[in-house]
């Protein structure tokens, strides 16, 4: 398994996207933080993302099989935000879809009342709304205060850490490199 290695750089590790930096997604993503700890949303380190999804008086949240190897969507029906995921996904890809339409949801709602994800990382890079979507997922389900404080205590593989915050190795590890622990 990938072994934990911080980056170094000067600015903390950290790869910064300045063309995708939104200045409200640290906000909203610690809003929504407050929120899952205040509620006793996680067991553990995981977070309990269908019961943060009914906290929002106008967001339905439903699972169906899609086809075209759609993840998930988020569309306004009148007011109202459907949130479907693919069923077919494990779960671990279904909370991070949640997450990340999540993220369409606090962060663009006001400019589309549509999205359609197909896979966890495609457009990502070239497409900023995509781009701040997986951030606001990631940063939603492995926060950096517990991701640092598992290594404190020496959790050094990437699939046990996975495994602590219920998501994929692959997710994991993207946030791992977001937060500058893996050289990519």
């Amino acid at each position: 398994m990938d072994k934990l290695e911080k980056q170094k750089s000067t600015r903390g590790g950290r790869k910064i996207h300045e063309q995708f930096n939104e200045p409200s997604l640290f906000k909203d993503v610690e809003s929504v933080l407050q929120t899952a700890r205040d509620k006793g949303l996680y067991e553990g380190n995981v977070l309990d993302i269908e019961t943060l999804v009914e906290v929002l008086p106008d967001v339905e949240l439903s699972y169906s099989e899609m086809s075209g190897g759609l993840s998930g969507s988020l569309k306004n029906d009148n007011g109202i935000w459907q949130m479907k995921i693919n069923s077919k996904h494990h779960k671990n890809r279904q909370r991070f879809t949640i997450a990340h339409e999540l993220g369409h949801y606090f962060l663009h709602k006001e400019k589309n009342t549509s999205f359609e994800d197909t896979t966890f990382f495609r457009g990502a890079k070239s497409n900023p709304i995509e781009y701040a979507a997986n951030e606001f997922a990631s940063a939603v389900l492995m926060p950096e205060d517990l991701i640092q404080e598992l290594i404190s205590n020496g959790v050094r593989e990437l699939s046990e850490l996975a495994g602590e915050f219920g998501v994929s190795a692959s997710a994991m590890k993207y946030r791992l490199e977001k937060l500058g622990y893996i050289l990519n």
